[in-house]
């Protein structure tokens, strides 16, 4: 894989942990304010980008695998930082809605 390819790539990821964040963000800004409406949607949209992320991070995943050599670069590194962060944030804000879903079923 060629640097320019990998840049796109990098780039790619990037873009959709990006957008990932954005609804993540969204979905905790309504949590903080025990708004469960739309938060389920949100963070299923948020699942969407990251997978689409994660394809085109895996895809130079498996070039490498296949024996074609991948230039380690510092956008590359922080396009994977990146989106191991999202994903993280993402299963906390997930947590966050399962126990508030769960506490506001315990109410009624």
């Amino acid at each position: 894989m060629d640097s320019e390819k990998l840049v796109q790539v990098a780039m790619n990821v990037i873009m959709h942990a990006g957008d990932a964040r954005d609804y993540i963000r969204k979905a905790g800004t309504k949590l903080s304010a025990l708004d469960l409406d739309g938060v389920e949607e949100l963070l299923k949209k948020a699942s969407a980008e990251l997978v689409e992320a994660h394809k085109a991070q895996t895809s130079v995943l498996q070039n490498e695998a296949e024996g074609d050599s991948v230039p380690m670069t510092v956008l590359f590194s922080h396009a994977q930082d990146t989106l191991m962060t999202v994903e993280s944030e993402q299963y906390m804000i997930s947590i966050l809605y399962q126990c508030l879903k769960n506490m506001k079923k315990g109410e009624k």
